[in-house]
């Protein structure tokens, strides 16, 4: 009986520590209020458009802030409000947030960003109902 109990005892005295010391995992999926820190400020490059006599040079920029993202090129800018963001891999985010500048009723817009260093690259998802994609055209961009 006496080493039964001591038997008790000692795998006890080993095996609870260790089975409340489980570490917890981080949710990475979770979707965050705001923007990451990291990706905040502005990133840009510039960009030759045309050809010939006709070619000039714009800036193709995001725009990071706590509340918002604005990706802009030649035409109408991408504005996203109400921001939110999901870390999706190592340096790769996806921000999602209203976007209510053009349109009669918020729409929720996305933007993928994959951010080594002091560039990014960013990606705008399209939604067209059945055809939703992230566009092909995406740029690597410098802080500024």
């Amino acid at each position: 009986m006496k080493k039964l109990f001591a038997l008790v005892a000692v795998s006890l005295s080993v095996g609870l520590p260790l089975a409340l010391n489980v570490p917890t995992t981080a949710h990475a999926a979770k979707w965050h209020q705001g923007t990451p820190k990291v990706l905040r400020g502005t990133w840009e490059r510039m960009e030759t458009v045309g050809k010939g006599q006709n070619a000039f040079k714009a800036k193709m920029g995001v725009q990071v802030t706590k509340k918002r993202a604005i990706a802009y090129f030649i035409g109408d800018p991408f504005v996203l409000k109400k921001m939110q963001y999901q870390k999706t891999s190592k340096h790769v985010y996806v921000l999602k947030g209203t976007e209510a500048l053009y349109t009669r009723k918020p729409t929720m817009g996305k933007i993928r960003i994959h951010q080594v260093g002091k560039r990014l690259k960013f990606q705008v998802y399209e939604d067209f109902g059945k055809q939703a994609h992230y566009e092909k055209m995406s740029a690597w961009l410098v802080k500024k």
